[in-house]
């Protein structure tokens, strides 16, 4: 055969498999995390759980192969651990500038208020350097010194090249009223509206990848954000989902990595001539005891660990302990009791807070806190004050370094009812305002509309008269649902909801009840029942 039809033959090849070569997809990889919570140290049994040290590690390792791969924060970083009520969250955020791409708000960055934001970000709360990890928010109308450091979206073009892939990224936050205080609400805006507007700009920008970072919650998730055309991956949080498989709504990818940073989510697409991204592989990593920490961070960690211990405020609640739990106790419902809508931490807490009132010298016929503001399940073993902390996290108080103070409200039958219809409104759908009783018990039927499914309501086995104006109960609550209720009584009836407050600390009464019991054993008790009522 002669070289020129040699030639001939190997340039004919090429033309022919050319169209083959340049068809080939383009992949896009996504790192992330969601609801961290400031876990900056391990925890759970022998602290064998998550840790900062652990996922900058797998980060690291899967970043090396991958470069071009991007990695996302969906949101609530902010409060959970004394590490945050001690540094709140600066430290945490100048260490994810080497490991992240960016993060969105989650509802929890905004409950030391705008100015103490930020404050921390812009480095003046520390007096160090400004925070250069990308913000996210498009549905905040940011105020003057935060718009500097929040944005509502974030182009990139990542991979090799000649694979370049051009991705808009854009965030939001829930807008849901429980979240925010009064000042703070107005700011969020409706979510979908803001993601439909993002992802017009972001098109007609040309990214061929339009990831939302949602702080919405997997019901909204797969819900909501699925009916805005454009959107292609969905990176969600704030409902501490752990996902191990993506879902898929309307062709739009989604994807959830838990809480606490015990998971790191990897997803890869695939991205065709056509602008179509699909499904290429997806796997939920475990950041356990299995991962080396990242020894170029363990110096810095030691340092903020001997600074925690020394504050007066705290003292050893990394290791000295409270109590033994004899079991895992859950934040989650039952799955053997179907029809339970309270939980073993549930029960606890509001066992606690009935417990540590009464022995103050209260009068009280019942405690109550919001399923929402429980952050985190007991594991079986040693507790210590740290883990009593990520329980009852909320609520940061500049002076104790702890959170949420109890209040005392007298409620007649009609407010009584009416507050309880208003936690299980969202049913089934979202359970944050789902009320956890102790000295109380109540019925609702899900299946009903909002506003008509409660019924029989005792207060210490007694019936309470959803029509008794003359009768009243006191009920101890923590700041935030007295809050929420008194919000409610405001719109209907025009005027504040008294209270008494007792000065006592949530955290400090959950940990003295944990140890006067010394061994915690709790299991759901049926105290709250979600049933038709026959």
């Amino acid at each position: 055969m002669s070289r020129k039809i040699l030639g001939f033959l190997v340039l004919f090849s090429f033309m022919a498999s050319a169209p083959l070569l340049f068809s080939q997809p383009k992949t896009l990889t996504i790192l992330h995390v969601n609801d961290t919570h400031s876990c900056l140290f391990p925890f759970g049994p022998q602290d064998s759980l998550g840790g900062i040290a652990r996922m900058s590690t797998l980060i690291k390792q899967l970043k090396a192969k991958n470069p071009s791969a991007l990695t996302l924060h969906a949101g609530d970083l902010f409060v959970g651990t004394f590490e945050f009520n001690k540094y709140l969250g600066y430290p945490e955020l100048k260490i994810m500038e080497g490991l992240y791409d960016a993060m969105e708000l989650g509802n929890h960055e905004f409950d030391l208020g705008l100015d103490a934001l930020a404050g921390i970000l812009s480095g003046v709360i520390p007096g160090k350097s400004p925070v250069m990890l990308p913000i996210l928010c498009a549905n905040l109308i940011a105020p003057s010194g935060l718009d500097a450091f929040v944005k509502p979206h974030l182009i990139k073009v990542v991979g090799p090249p000649g694979k370049e892939v051009k991705v808009g990224i854009f965030g939001v936050v829930t807008n849901g009223e429980q979240y925010y205080s009064g000042d703070i609400l107005p700011l969020i805006t409706n979510p979908i509206q803001a993601a439909t507007d993002q992802v017009e700009f972001l098109q007609g920008e040309g990214c061929e990848v339009i990831i939302c970072v949602s702080h919405l919650g997997l019901s909204a998730d797969e819900t909501d954000l699925p009916g805005v055309q454009g959107i292609d991956i969905i990176v969600g949080g704030h409902s501490h989902n752990p996902l191990d498989m993506a879902r898929i709504v309307n062709d739009k990818i989604i994807v959830q990595a838990g809480d606490f940073g015990r998971f790191l989510g990897e997803l890869e697409v695939k991205i065709n001539g056509a602008g179509n991204v699909a499904l290429s592989r997806y796997k939920l990593h475990r950041v356990d005891w299995k991962v080396r920490k990242d020894p170029s961070l363990l110096w810095t960690l030691n340092r903020l660990r001997v600074g925690l211990v020394l504050d007066p405020r705290f003292g050893p609640v990394l290791t000295k302990e409270v109590a033994r739990a004899d079991w895992d106790m859950e934040k989650e419902f039952p799955e053997d009791q179907p029809t339970f809508r309270d939980t073993a931490v549930g029960d606890l807490v509001a066992d606690a807070i009935l417990w540590g009132l009464e022995k103050a010298g209260y009068e009280v016929d019942a405690a109550m806190e919001a399923l929402g503001y429980i952050g985190s399940k007991i594991y079986k073993g040693k507790i210590v004050g740290n883990d009593v902390m990520r329980v009852v996290p909320y609520g940061y108080d500049p002076a104790s370094g702890l959170g949420f103070k109890i209040v005392i409200v007298e409620l007649n039958g009609p407010l009584l009812w009416g507050g309880l219809e208003y936690s299980v409104q969202y049913a089934p759908f979202a359970y944050d305002t789902a009320m956890q009783p102790s000295g109380l018990t109540f019925k609702y039927d899900s299946g009903l509309l909002p506003g008509a499914r409660v019924y029989d309501v005792r207060v210490n086995g007694n019936f309470v008269d959803p029509s008794d104006l003359v009768t009243t109960y006191k009920i101890a609550l923590s700041e935030q649902v007295y809050e929420v209720l008194n919000q409610l009584v405001l719109a209907q009836l025009g005027v504040p909801l008294p209270k008494t407050d007792t000065g006592l600390f949530e955290y400090n009464l959950v940990r003295d009840y944990m140890k006067k019991l010394g061994h915690v054993r709790y299991a759901a008790q049926g105290r709250v029942i979600d049933a038709p009522a026959f």
